[in-house]
């Protein structure tokens, strides 16, 4: 909850007050045109970075392996576009720092270690299915009960028999 709190009135509160301030010293237009521009970059950008990704997770899926790091990466990749549409300049710094391959491999140990705590503690979890194969990753405490209203299903693919 305090999250949520910090991420939905802070965060803008702090945002509008830099758009202020930068809009005094540099102009309102100039403020608005860096806007724009950093939103055409971040989604253009997100958009080579995101493909360039999802080539890579298709390799490895063809190759056997599970994509883990580049699953993440496009997540970052994700965030960042989201970021970089946001009208601020502090989201724009996160932004392009989940965009840009150099800065997101130096948060990819730090977002990795929170993935796999979340993996560990139950809050995250994803399976895989594919060629008759079942992958599960992440658990759920044994304690912790499916919600009212939420259901889960597993199905197994069955070939025609002929």
């Amino acid at each position: 909850m305090p999250l949520l709190i910090v991420l939905f009135t802070l965060i803008p509160a702090l945002e509008l007050y830099l758009l202020f301030k930068i809009g005094a010293q540099i102009g309102g237009f100039n403020t608005i045109l860096i806007i724009i521009l950093t939103g055409v970059i971040g989604a253009s950008l997100s958009k080579s970075q995101g493909l360039a990704i999802l080539a890579k997770i298709q390799n490895e899926f063809a190759g056997g392996k599970m994509p883990g790091n580049q699953i993440i990466q496009g997540l970052m990749v994700f965030a960042g576009g989201l970021l970089l549409l946001t009208p601020g300049f502090m989201t724009d710094i996160i932004g392009f720092s989940f965009v840009l391959p150099g800065t997101r491999h130096l948060l990819m140990h730090g977002v990795r270690k929170l993935v796999i705590k979340g993996l560990k503690n139950g809050n995250i979890h994803f399976q895989t299915f594919g060629q008759g194969q079942y992958h599960s990753y992440g658990h759920r405490p044994q304690d912790q009960q499916v919600k009212p209203g939420v259901f889960e299903a597993e199905y197994e693919e069955k070939k025609d028999e002929e």
